[in-house]
């Protein structure tokens, strides 16, 4: 899986379809840093907050170097969530917007006990990311919560931070947490503005997407 947050939508209103139209963004597989080359599509149902139902047809890349398969994910999906992203982002902020939500309420109450319990791996991974993304050279105190940070500091946080994992080879279960994993991957920094490389080289990951 790798999910691209410069995009267009392109919608087929005969089919009532929408489909990802990439905008500069370099995309590259986040097991060997490979070239990622088109094989087939995907359809995928997401709804948003008020149960509105949009199908996309998402792209399945094949890796050049390792072979690997990588459903290409907008970053308003959420993975292997039925809600996009800006829903369950709401959910987790509290928003007002929330009373609104089709989600029933065991589903919000599961999201939420997931996400509380993911928030320290979460850190953790984030904390490793931004290391290796400065070589090593900044190194962050596990006193330092990243992740509050970037809720503070980016509007749209929860795409933010599941792009800049997944990207980076952090592979994620069904739940918001993340599994304990030794991978090849590529560093991708995902500012507001700009993409930067670097390498990882202790990790390893199977991508199921």
């Amino acid at each position: 899986m790798v999910i691209v947050s410069s995009f267009k939508l392109a919608h087929n209103h005969l089919e009532d379809i929408f489909t990802i139209i990439t905008e500069n963004e370099s995309i590259h597989c986040p097991l060997c840093d490979g070239e990622l080359a088109y094989r087939d599509n995907r359809l995928r149902i997401v709804k948003n907050l008020f149960a509105e139902v949009r199908r996309f047809l998402l792209r399945r890349l094949r890796c050049k170097g390792c072979k690997k398969l990588h459903t290409e994910l907008p970053d308003i999906i959420q993975p292997y969530k039925h809600y996009d992203s800006e829903t369950i982002q709401k959910v987790l902020d509290g928003s007002a917007e929330v009373a609104a939500c089709s989600a029933d309420d065991s589903t919000i109450r599961r999201w939420k006990n997931e996400f509380a319990e993911a928030k320290r791996d979460i850190n953790q991974r984030l904390a490793s990311v931004y290391a290796r993304m400065s070589d090593g050279k900044v190194l962050i105190s596990a006193t330092v919560n990243i992740l509050d940070k970037i809720k503070a500091e980016t509007k749209r946080w929860f795409s933010f931070v599941m792009t800049l994992l997944i990207n980076n080879g952090h592979k994620i279960c069904t739940q918001f947490a993340f599994c304990p994993s030794s991978v090849t991957a590529t560093v991708i920094s995902v500012s507001k503005n700009s993409t930067k490389r670097g390498r990882i080289d202790d990790k390893t990951i199977k991508d199921t997407s």
